[in-house]
């Protein structure tokens, strides 16, 4: 169990201080990679309204954490050492992988985040509902966090995304004139 080396610790510690120091670098990756998608036409933001793409506070774009979570997750059987109850290494490693995939396409494709909300809240109920969550330990303790943590940066992820589409300059195409009043001369 990965869990009980003190190396492992520090290596998290640094992997997670890294992640955090790197993030203004990744929200800028993030914002080129959807300026690249809004002049492509993969993503429309619909008329009249444009795609925020420049790079936000530290709090604007958290799918970095949904990736490394996704990762913990995936590697949880091994760090926690329940790598030999039946159920788990599956549904850890298969939920683990696609909640990393589905953050990091949604950079580009925000809906697709509302899959994370699911497979967080998967991850939350999945250890009683396959059969690994009474082996004691940190193994349902471990799912159950992070289905929490998964599925709340999910919700941050939308949320964020919808702030990001802005409202353009009015457009000529279906505006109503408000009718002529008295002494307007019309």
């Amino acid at each position: 169990m990965l869990a009980d080396d003190w190396w492992f610790w520090a290596l998290t510690g640094l992997v997670l201080a890294t992640a955090v120091v790197a993030s203004g670098r990744y929200r800028r990756l993030a914002g080129s990679a959807r300026r690249r998608a809004v002049e492509r036409s993969v993503v429309e933001p619909g008329t009249g309204r444009s795609i925020d793409t420049s790079p936000g506070g530290f709090w604007s774009d958290l799918s970095w954490l949904s990736i490394l979570l996704g990762l913990w997750v995936a590697g949880s059987p091994w760090i926690w050492g329940y790598d030999d109850v039946e159920g788990a290494v599956t549904t850890d490693l298969v939920t683990g992988l696609l909640v990393a995939a589905i953050a990091a396409v949604g950079i580009v494709l925000p809906a697709l985040n509302s899959l994370n909300v699911l497979g967080g809240t998967w991850l939350v109920v999945a250890p009683w509902l396959v059969g690994y969550g009474s082996e004691g330990g940190p193994v349902g303790l471990s799912d159950t966090l992070a289905g929490v943590a998964i599925a709340a940066l999910g919700i941050a992820a939308l949320t964020s995304a919808s702030r990001r589409v802005v409202t353009g300059s009015p457009m000529p195409i279906g505006r109503i004139r408000p009718p002529a009043g008295p002494g307007d001369g019309h």
